[in-house]
């Protein structure tokens, strides 16, 4: 076995580093909970990713690997077996999602593959491995099926599993499962995160995220209608009014790390992470659109709700020019996902967590919700993704 690391100098291995979770990961590593604690940090990806293009610090820490297939368990193996030193990885943060899956029961299929193979390559290849953190989200609250089985937010982690035959739809609990199993009589342990909706940048496109897609809809909103220009808020009232908790991704990100630190206070267990208190689009969304110089106003209440997708797809003509008199990022606005951003803003019921679990273990960290919004798009302009 190799020869374990210094404790004062942990060395971190990140799945999925290009992704919304796994992104900011990489670089809070560097500095969370010290500027020493992690004398390493391994980024794997699938897509390329390199540290100029991905707007990383400038840090020799850094190492980034990308064209890593795991749903491919022999290449899985090879690929992390090949990294120079990974033998003295001692934490191991997995935020890689697949959401190629044609139906419920193949989706599972997928995301468990990649599971198995990624800690069953680190049991082979990282024998010093102490902590590893799985991230699920609100599906284990059975956020996809409210109307058919008991759902009573605010959500707490204690909750039991939602029953059958929708159960067996929600992959994060066999996700679970195979973490339990695999870690049981271990020198190893592990916990399960669950953020709700993921407040976050990503240098590349990243069509599932509500932040970027929020951006480019207000900023093209701002050139088309003008500066102080009203955008109603695209959802009915009871949207506008339903209770949520938003994650921002660096929170999140600290949270991965602080768990994996105190594993006498999280090993086997489940916990939620937000910003902070319950809010609503009534509160976020007047903050977001001001962003941009923008006047957001509630639904009316007596017409059909306003759709931002609709409204995006029918300028989308003016794309290109847009894009090129900006001088900003191509293929943006083409990756988004403006359904997700319709959908997402559009629940019409109450989906907030319950932040006990999280505070009661030490991590206390807040922000207001719109705060993290904002972080995303000064992160957006930085990348010369909008104006």
């Amino acid at each position: 076995m190799a020869e374990e690391p210094p404790r004062t100098a942990y060395q971190a291995l990140v799945f999925g580093a290009s992704g919304v979770t796994g992104y900011p990961l990489v670089k809070q590593l560097l500095s969370y909970p010290t500027p020493t604690t992690f004398s390493r940090v391994i980024g794997v990806t699938n897509r390329p990713l390199k540290k100029d293009v991905a707007l990383l610090p400038d840090d020799q820490r850094i190492e980034l690997y990308s064209d890593l297939d795991l749903t491919d368990r022999n290449k899985t193996l090879f690929s992390i077996r090949h990294i120079p030193g990974i033998e003295y990885t001692t934490h191991v943060y997995f935020a890689a999602y697949s959401g190629h899956g044609s139906d419920y029961q193949e989706l599972k299929r997928i995301n468990c593959e990649i599971l198995t193979n990624a800690v069953g390559t680190c049991e082979v290849c990282c024998p010093n491995m102490m902590y590893f953190t799985l991230q699920t989200g609100g599906k284990a609250y059975g956020v996809e099926f409210n109307d058919k089985v008991p759902y009573n937010p605010p959500h707490s982690e204690s909750t039991p599993r939602i029953p059958e035959p929708y159960a067996s739809n929600i992959f994060y609990y066999e996700q679970y499962d195979i973490m339990k199993r695999a870690s049981e009589a271990k020198p190893w342990t592990f916990c399960e995160i669950r953020p709700d909706a993921i407040v976050g940048f990503v240098p590349q496109n990243n069509a599932m995220n509500i932040a970027q897609a929020l951006g480019l809809f207000l900023s093209l909103w701002r050139t088309v209608e003008g500066e102080g220009s009203e955008v109603r808020f695209p959802g009915n009232n009871d949207a506008w009014m339903a209770l949520h908790t938003d994650t921002s991704q660096d929170i999140l990100a600290r949270f991965h790390i602080f768990a994996s630190l105190v594993p006498d206070r999280t090993s086997g267990k489940a916990f939620n992470v937000v910003d902070g208190p319950a809010t609503s689009w009534s509160e976020v969304w007047p903050q977001v659109c001001s962003y941009f110089g923008l006047v957001g106003v509630a639904p009316h209440s007596d017409r059909e709700p306003f759709s931002a997708q609709e409204w995006m797809e029918s300028h989308q003509q003016e794309w290109a020019n847009w894009v090129s008199k900006n001088q900003l990022k191509e293929g943006a606005l083409e990756a988004t996902s403006w359904k997700f951003m319709q959908d997402v803003i559009g629940i019409p019921f109450r989906r907030d967590y319950d932040p006990t679990a999280s505070r009661s273990i030490g991590f206390t960290e807040e922000r207001p919700h719109a705060e993290g919004y904002k972080i995303c798009f000064d992160e957006m302009r930085r990348a010369r993704i909008t104006p």
